[in-house]
C-alpha cells in the first residue's frame, strides 16, 4: 500500500511539474510594436490578441498562459512600428481576467 502511494504522489508530481501553463498576476501593457503582458518587471509579447483585447493598457489581471518557441497567432502578421521594446519571446494567453 506505501509503494503505491509513492508511485501515485510521484506520478501527480511530475505530471504538474511538466505543465507549461503558468498562472499569474500580470499588467497589460501595449505600445506601437504590439502587447504584452508584464509579470515580475518583464515583458512577454501576446501571441493570441483576442485573447487580451478586452484589456486596456495598464489593467492588472490574472493570465495563464504558455511561452511559445514562435508566434503563429494573430500578433504575426501584426502591422507595428519599428521601435524597439525588449521582451522575454512569445506568450500564448489560455485564460485572462
Amino acid at each position: 500500500m506505501k509503494k503505491i502511494l509513492i508511485v501515485v504522489v510521484s506520478s501527480y508530481l511530475v505530471l504538474t511539474s511538466c505543465s507549461k501553463a503558468t498562472n499569474k498576476n500580470a499588467i497589460v501593457v501595449r505600445d506601437c510594436t504590439g502587447t504584452y503582458l508584464q509579470i515580475d518587471g518583464k515583458d512577454y509579447q501576446v501571441c493570441n490578441l483576442e485573447k487580451v483585447a478586452a484589456f486596456q493598457d495598464r489593467t492588472a489581471v490574472t493570465a495563464t498562459y504558455k511561452k511559445l518557441a514562435e508566434c503563429n497567432g494573430s500578433a504575426k502578421d501584426a502591422i507595428v512600428c519599428m521601435m524597439l521594446h525588449s521582451n522575454e519571446g512569445w506568450i500564448e494567453v489560455t485564460d485572462i481576467k
